[in-house]
């Protein structure tokens, strides 16, 4: 009885995990936090491995972390001893495992995910600006 017990618990627990993957939504770098309850115009986004935020604050972060490295740039330009370092740092900044690839890539992957939202449109759609 014990055996079987076991048998049908991990049945349950095999489905129940099928069913939890092929809910989930394929992306890559981000996605909506919540889209049933979203504002479409500055929407909640999980940034895979970094963090919550809104859409203004991604693109704000992309901002200031692409001005941070063109100073970088061009104080490491001008040479000197600390060079080296500089430009390690700006090849760890953009590179393909850095931040600011992710927050870039989390923009685009919410950017299509709004724009496929709209274009399904419904009865009761959320007035989704063009992306």
């Amino acid at each position: 009885m014990q055996g079987t017990d076991l048998k049908n618990r991990l049945k349950q627990i095999i489905r129940e995990e099928v069913t939890l993957a092929l809910k989930e939504d394929s992306y890559k770098f981000g996605k909506l936090a919540d889209p049933k309850e979203m504002d479409p115009n500055d929407p909640m986004v999980k940034v895979t491995g970094f963090a919550s935020m809104n859409r203004s604050s991604i693109r704000s972060q992309i901002v200031d972390r692409l001005a941070g490295a063109l100073a970088t740039a061009k104080d490491s330009a001008k040479g000197g001893t600390e060079s080296y370092q500089a430009y390690k740092q700006l090849q760890d900044l953009i590179s393909d495992s850095g931040i600011l690839y992710k927050l870039i890539g989390a923009e685009l992957d919410v950017a299509n995910a709004l724009e496929a939202t709209r274009l399904k449109g419904g009865r009761r759609t959320i007035p989704i600006p063009k992306q």
